[in-house]
């Protein structure tokens, strides 16, 4: 339970990927997508991250609001808007990606001695795990 607990406050903490302005990890997964995805629509933005486009769009106006995304009319159909980054938009993408690179390279270390029976054990426990906060996710939207 301290690993989830641990998860949770780190997913509260903002932090600022060199920039002068602090964004909450929901930001930066953001700001991830758009990157891996230019000219991505609010639909398909929304699609990605599993939230409503309501949601999108509120996140997408703080982001705007400090300078970090642009919103535009698709260069295919007048009728669509579509997101990019910013150059500090792409800043905070770049930190990012360097960020989680090297938190993947810790955590693979810790399981790279280990033999693959208990790896496969791990995953295992990891999948069952999933499944039940899933059951329970499910459980408190009724």
């Amino acid at each position: 339970m301290r690993i989830v607990n641990r998860y949770n406050e780190i997913e509260k903490t903002p932090y600022n990927y060199g920039t002068d302005t602090r964004l909450h990890p929901s930001e930066t997964h953001t700001i991830e997508f758009i990157g891996n995805n230019p000219n991505i629509n609010v639909t398909k933005l929304a699609g990605l991250l599993g939230i409503t486009k309501g949601a999108v769009s509120k996140r997408i106006q703080q982001l705007r609001k400090t300078g970090l995304v642009t919103k535009s009319v698709s260069p295919e159909t007048e009728n669509e808007v579509v997101l990019n980054l910013t150059d500090k938009g792409i800043q905070v993408y770049k930190a990012h990606a360097a960020y989680s690179k090297r938190l993947n390279r810790r955590i693979a270390a810790l399981y790279a001695d280990l033999p693959d029976e208990m790896i496969a054990t791990l995953e295992e426990i990891g999948n069952e795990t999933d499944k039940i906060f899933l059951e329970i996710a499910t459980e408190r939207k009724k």
